[in-house]
């Protein structure tokens, strides 16, 4: 009753933006744990945004509808005057759908079906007619590598155009919006290195061409995206580490590397530690008692789920 009482005394002005706030924690309560693929094509979004800042913004899983699918990411432009100096921005309009396929997600005719909805979908929900105008959307697909059966079909049914830039993919006869695909592994020149770094299979010489553009970036805020970027190259292709130990500038970023290295280890160690504890109670109760692995491990109160795991480990002591 004090709470609806207080909210009562709230200005117009208060209460929508409580009401924006609690709608916004909904959004991330609701929202599906996002891979740490994405974290790292994000950074490399915000990379590229970051000197357009204020007339371009980066929206991650947004809402499609009431009970909503998501999209990965959508960016809008807010000047037409923006000059995008790569390629695989150039059919950008002033909404832009992106979906991110990490090299292991799928890419296929559902994908494609999928990300048209999305599209169409993003403009039928718009509360007022023209908040979101058709000739102003586009859709783009991001991969490091093609499904050869997918595009060879796509070809065959003249759905598929090859740009002059190689990487770069058209589709049409699926919905009536610019839609490109884009195989960032075989995007060409230095400017597209971190896009073909994005990978578990990463270029020594990619990864090096980040590294680079770390040390030559004077804005905080583009180097914490790189950051974000080059700890995921790195953990995915840990060969290329000692490159980041060379480089005297970069000692926060190895920090950071050898930080979840480092809790990883001592995690594991606990783990184990408790685990042994666990078997010689386990052990202590059997000769004690006299009771059989099962009892023991009912008096210890061992999740049904890690019995198979503890009756293991005490087989392998008894041998």
């Amino acid at each position: 009753m004090a709470d609806a009482e207080k909210n009562r005394e709230l200005t117009e002005q208060e209460r929508k933006k409580q009401i924006e706030y609690h709608l916004a924690e909904l959004k991330k309560l609701r929202a599906t744990p996002r891979s740490d693929w994405h974290a790292g094509f994000e950074a490399l979004l915000r990379i590229e945004t970051h000197k357009y800042a204020g007339l371009v913004h980066i929206n991650t899983e947004e809402e499609i509808g009431e009970v909503p699918p998501r999209t990965d990411f959508v960016i809008l432009v807010e000047d037409e005057e923006v000059n995008w100096e790569k390629a695989v921005f150039r059919i950008f309009r002033k909404i832009n759908i992106l979906e991110y396929k990490n090299p292991h997600d799928a890419l296929n005719m559902r994908v494609i079906r999928k990300v048209c909805g999305y599209a169409n979908l993003y403009i039928g929900v718009a509360e007022h007619d023209g908040d979101r105008p058709e000739d102003q959307v586009t859709i783009s697909i991001f991969r490091a590598v093609k499904n050869p059966d997918l595009f060879e079909e796509m070809e065959k049914k003249g759905r598929l155009v090859r740009d002059e830039v190689p990487g770069i993919y058209h589709v049409t006869g699926y919905t009536d919006l610019p839609f490109q695909i884009i195989i960032t592994g075989e995007l060409k020149g230095e400017e597209y290195a971190a896009y073909r770094a994005l990978t578990d299979k990463a270029d020594k010489a990619d990864v090096g061409r980040i590294i680079k553009c770390i040390d030559q970036e004077k804005d905080e805020a583009v180097r914490e995206h790189y950051g974000v970027l080059i700890r995921l190259v790195l953990e995915k292709n840990p060969e290329y580490i000692e490159m980041v130990k060379e480089n005297g500038t970069m000692e926060d970023v190895l920090m950071e590397i050898l930080k979840d290295r480092i809790d990883e280890k001592v995690n594991t160690a606990v783990n184990t530690e408790k685990q042994q504890t666990t078997v010689t109670h386990i052990n202590d109760i059997m000769e004690s008692f006299g009771v059989t692995i099962e009892k023991a491990m009912d008096t210890l109160k061992i999740p049904v789920s890690q019995r198979s795991i503890y009756a293991g480990l005490v087989g392998k002591q008894m041998q």
